[in-house]
């Protein structure tokens, strides 16, 4: 594996950073995700009838990381005593998790597009030193220092390709979790807001 990395030239090394960067910011948002797996409908309508009958009570509680606990939280703390504009706090709460929701996607779309471009570059680079052992005229080739040349160039290619998928792979999982998360998260707001405009 060594002696892979280093026929891989010098790129070889910010794509080796780039994969720690992309494999922690990975395992960061596994973890974020895997902790929300147990949320269910029960415990959601709970959080909805807490907050819609502790209104006052409950604006400076925090029991839990659910997102939709966040939101009412934050939707209560808008209203405080007055519930006459319950969908303008709702949006406004709602605004305020996304970043939450989205965090490393600007880092992953980075990622995904630099990675094949550093391994292009290494690619140019080792054709380069490739192309510099050949004379035209000569037959005195040395063969292992122009086929090194072409090594390196294909294994900083494949470093930056696998670097881009693996991250694609997980960038687009992520991103199909938040859509989940965002529909449950309407979906439950649009309650609370039924909860409380009958309660008006």
């Amino acid at each position: 594996m060594l002696s892979i990395f280093k026929s891989g030239g010098i790129v070889m090394w910010p794509l080796f950073l780039i994969s720690i960067i992309s494999l922690t910011c990975i395992f960061e948002r596994i973890n974020y995700w895997w902790k929300l797996r147990n949320v269910n409908k029960k415990s959601l309508m709970y959080l909805i009838d807490f907050y819609s009958n502790e209104m006052t009570e409950a604006t400076n509680i925090k029991r839990s990381n659910i997102p939709l606990e966040k939101v009412l939280i934050e939707t209560n703390k808008i209203l405080k005593n007055s519930k006459s504009e319950v969908n303008f706090a709702l949006k406004i709460a709602i605004k305020t998790i996304q970043p939450e929701f989205d965090r490393f996607n600007n880092l992953f779309s980075t990622i995904i597009t630099i990675s094949p471009l550093i391994g292009l570059l290494g690619t140019v680079i080792g054709l380069i030193n490739s192309f510099s052992f050949l004379q035209l005229g000569n037959s005195g080739i040395n063969s292992e220092q122009v086929t090194g040349g072409i090594s390196e160039a294909l294994i900083s290619t494949a470093t930056g390709l696998i670097i881009a998928i693996f991250t694609l792979i997980f960038f687009n999982y992520f991103n199909s979790l938040r859509k989940k998360h965002n529909s449950i998260l309407n979906e439950y707001c649009g309650r609370y807001e039924l909860s409380i405009c009958k309660k008006i």
